[in-house]
């Protein structure tokens, strides 16, 4: 019998995947699209637009495996009255808020001016629309954990969508230029990471109500799995910032062929954090919510 469960996590992580990647895309272009020659700022729009539409599919294909969980068969991939259930469900409204940020990054990502604006608007719809499902918002002070979810995955989307931009600057020449990037981004990490770490945090009391039951709680033994991949993340980071980037910025050839095996690192992990996160918001519930 096909386990629909498996199958909705993997939609679940592909959603995750795509979505934070082409709103963290138009986030890195508005914050160093200046900075940035036209073939690299050209790779980064079209790179964003690709992912944006692969996004647009996966939401499509979620609805369809949530109605298929409802039927439990394959026909009701597209019984559209199981169809309609889903879509008049907060999943429903979370896809339709998602869709719509997804077209306006497909749409106006390419621009500046007021076209970057909407574009950016657009990538604040999306991280924002996973605020409307999930375990946060059934406890504690609802506007308070969607609030910080969509905070989270904001801060988390810049930094993830930042990831294939910097790989493909950091093979480079202009050594200069691109160490002045990498110090930017640096830069603007050194505010995200505490505040993803207190949204986290808080976050994480709601859910879990205590700190034993982070380690007696099936949820919580898989937060602490996606907590050791954020420390090896968060470490790779700090090699970048501390030791890689003021080599590139020197002109090392060695530390910019190192530093790209580095962000190659940390799309491996970031893409654990995300598998792990579609697990338990997908198959294990929190302590606080049984």
């Amino acid at each position: 019998m096909f386990d629909w469960v498996v199958a909705a996590v993997i939609v679940k992580a592909l959603l995750y995947a795509t979505c934070l990647t082409a709103g963290g895309g138009v986030l890195f272009l508005a914050a160093f699209g200046r900075q940035l020659n036209e073939p690299e700022r050209r790779f980064v729009i079209q790179f964003t637009r690709s992912v944006a539409v692969v996004a647009l599919y996966v939401t499509i294909a979620r609805v369809a495996i949530l109605s298929a969980m409802l039927g439990d068969d394959f026909a009701s991939l597209w019984d559209w009255s199981l169809i309609q259930i889903v879509l008049d469900s907060s999943d429903g409204r979370a896809a339709a808020v998602r869709v719509v940020g997804l077209i306006g990054i497909g749409v106006f990502s390419f621009g500046t001016g007021a076209s970057q604006a909407i574009a950016v608007a657009s990538a604040l719809l999306v991280a924002g629309s996973f605020a409307f499902t999930g375990h946060a918002g059934s406890v504690g002070p609802g506007y308070l954990s969607r609030l910080l979810v969509g905070a989270h995955l904001l801060a988390v989307s810049f930094w993830i969508g930042a990831l294939v931009p910097l790989f493909k600057i950091a093979s480079s020449s202009e050594f200069s230029r691109i160490g002045a990037i990498l110090r930017r981004f640096g830069s603007i990490a050194v505010f995200i990471v505490p505040g993803l770490i207190v949204a986290g945090v808080i976050l994480l009391w709601l859910l879990l109500g205590s700190l034993e039951a982070i380690f007696t709680s099936e949820y919580g033994r898989l937060v602490l799995l996606k907590l050791s991949f954020v420390a090896g993340l968060l470490t790779l980071a700090a090699i970048n910032k501390l030791r890689l980037t003021p080599g590139v910025a020197a002109g090392n050839r060695a530390a910019a062929a190192r530093l790209r095996w580095s962000i190659a690192g940390e799309m491996i992990l970031a893409t654990a954090i995300l598998l792990v996160t579609a697990i338990f918001t997908t198959a294990v519930g929190p302590p606080e919510m049984k």
